[in-house]
């Protein structure tokens, strides 16, 4: 094969049509362990909530591999790459030989280390699969307990009400999206969830994961004592990347650690290149290289790293943090520094309380360094085209009369 991508979803798609871009003939080889094609993993919350279709998140249309010129082999496991001979070995010793090789093999979700989470009814939410895993776990009982109070989790929480489920979230730290929300932004999504029938318990540090005889599920008890009765368990706890493959290559030194690439997307070994969730990405604001699983991302660097897997020799621009979310009608979207730590930095707000929506900038040097919307979402490409352009107006009341909001100053670093 002249190319050979390692992972079926938003990376390595990009990737494959990067490549037809820039060569239009030579042949292509998609390897996914996952038996079925692309879809939008973004969805799978709504599909478990019930809110979209199989089919509906379907990534391409029908025919997209035959007319692509893709040969794709779903259902099959690579266990290791072989950077020397050029090859990629598949689970059953079968060796597949290429000139180009791409890794976008994703991420997988982090299980921490507690007591009884080898029990019966414990989940995690990636992939199609797990999606219907808990849906099934979700028609014969009513109680779902969720640990984590990142944007996963919560979309999780907001599908298994859409279903009818008891949903308690469990969240560790003071707030949800604590990483990512102020305390008014967290205040309202926890409000809105709490309208959707949601149970959200912060400051909430978990003990162990209780089981009966038979080895299911019964409950998760607190560092307090407190226990709260589950007929299954969700964990929401973040990704690690799917590098366990490239341990023997050399690209990694452990399994879980993301690898390191070029802005060509290229990692050290010559030809071989990696893209979304397996690989760091340069973060625009922080001017260094970071992890940054997010879905955009994992697009852009597939498109940058197919075109050059192909002769051309395109940069990557660089990523941003990002998350939006969908809770019962209210949209949130927040991208790029959120909570500033540093000196700096200013922090302007507008909130209406009778429409329930929510703006915030963080401007540092006179640039946007960070937005986050709640309710009226329409400028978030207004803003986000600001932080990665880097744009320095001539005072803040200038980007701030740019946004055309009427901000308030929340606070001030330095």
């Amino acid at each position: 094969m002249a190319y050979v991508i390692i992972g079926n979803s938003a990376a390595g798609i990009a990737a494959a049509e990067g490549i037809r871009q820039q060569d239009k003939s030579k042949s292509i080889a998609i390897i996914s362990d996952e038996p079925h094609a692309a879809y939008s993993r973004c969805l799978t919350s709504y599909y478990l909530g019930g809110e979209v279709t199989e089919a509906g998140m379907q990534l391409r249309q029908d025919g997209f591999y035959t007319n692509m010129g893709i040969d794709l082999r779903a259902g099959q496991k690579v266990t290791c790459i072989d950077p020397d001979s050029k090859k990629v070995v598949m689970e059953g010793g079968m060796k597949i030989a290429y000139d180009k090789l791409l890794i976008a093999a994703g991420a997988s979700p982090k299980v921490p280390d507690l007591p009884g989470l080898s029990s019966s009814g414990i989940f995690t939410l990636r992939t199609l699969a797990d999606a219907k895993r808990i849906a099934q776990a979700a028609d014969k009982g009513n109680k779902a307990v969720i640990l984590g109070g990142g944007l996963v989790s919560l979309k999780t929480a907001a599908a298994l009400r859409h279903r009818g489920t008891d949903v308690t979230v469990l969240v560790s730290s003071n707030r949800v999206m604590s990483r990512t929300l102020g305390e008014t932004a967290a205040k309202m999504v926890e409000e809105q969830l709490g309208d959707l029938g949601v149970t959200v318990i912060t400051r909430s540090s978990v003990k162990a994961v209780e089981a009966d005889a038979s080895g299911n599920v019964s409950g998760v008890k607190l560092e307090n004592g407190e226990l709260f009765p589950a007929d299954f368990v969700v964990v929401g706890k973040g990704v690690r990347p799917n590098t366990g493959i490239l341990e023997q290559a050399g690209l990694v030194t452990a399994a879980g650690q993301p690898v390191s690439v070029n802005r060509y997307q290229e990692t050290r070994l010559e030809g071989v290149y990696a893209a979304g969730d397996v690989a760091l990405t340069y973060d625009i604001l922080e001017e260094r290289y970071v992890y940054n699983a997010i879905w955009p991302n994992a697009v852009e660097q597939g498109k940058i790293a197919g075109a050059n897997m192909a002769g051309a020799a395109k940069v990557y621009g660089g990523s941003i943090s990002m998350n939006a979310a969908v809770f019962g009608g209210m949209s949130i979207i927040a991208a790029g520094i959120g909570q500033p730590q540093q000196s700096g930095f200013r922090v302007f707000e507008e909130r209406n309380s009778k429409q329930r929506s929510y703006q915030q900038l963080v401007v540092a040097e006179n640039r946007l360094a960070g937005y986050t919307l709640i309710g009226d979402t329409a400028r978030a490409g207004l803003y986000t085209a600001l932080i990665k352009s880097r744009q320095v107006f001539k005072s803040v009341d200038k980007l701030v009369h740019c946004c055309n909001r009427s901000y308030v100053t929340l606070s001030s670093y330095g």
